[in-house]
């Protein structure tokens, strides 16, 4: 009778294990997918008065990448235009002057009025002491090298 009831503890026992370790999986998922919603959303708008570099010149900067860099194909780059967003952005605990890459699209409706819209084709960030600069890809950040010169990129 005792090897029947310590079965019965053992299968007790592993029952309890699978349980727990079902607890702590759906659990790490979780605390994964919350995490993830967070990175997403760590980019807050501050204003760019401390910038070192903002407005004209911040433009100017971006546009001395070559279009590999940039990410813009050739027509692309030829097409855009490039436009510093009113506010900088934090992204993780750093501050960023936003230079947007947009094609300007123009829509006429029936009575010749004219509507815009812009594509965005890149985002691109200058940190505030100008140490670092991102390019945005869906998400995520690529860090792009520093230029020493602002002479237009065209490669």
């Amino acid at each position: 009778m005792n090897e029947v009831f310590d079965v019965k503890k053992l299968i007790t026992l592993l029952i309890c294990v699978s349980v727990l370790s079902s607890i702590v999986v759906l659990s790490a998922c979780s605390k994964q997918a919350d995490t993830t919603q967070t990175e997403q959303s760590t980019a807050v708008q501050v204003p760019t008065d401390e910038a070192k570099i903002k407005n004209a010149d911040a433009v100017s900067y971006i546009e001395s990448y070559s279009n590999k860099d940039l990410g813009l194909s050739d027509d692309d780059r030829a097409r855009c235009s490039f436009m510093v967003a009113s506010d900088g952005e934090d992204i993780n605990g750093k501050k960023y002057v936003k230079v947007i890459a947009a094609i300007k699209h123009e829509h006429k409706d029936g009575n010749g009025k004219s509507t815009f819209t812009l594509e965005t084709k890149g985002e691109y960030f200058i940190s505030f002491d100008s140490s670092e600069v991102l390019k945005k890809n869906g998400n995520s950040y690529t860090k792009l090298p520093l230029q020493t010169s602002t002479t237009k990129g065209n490669d």
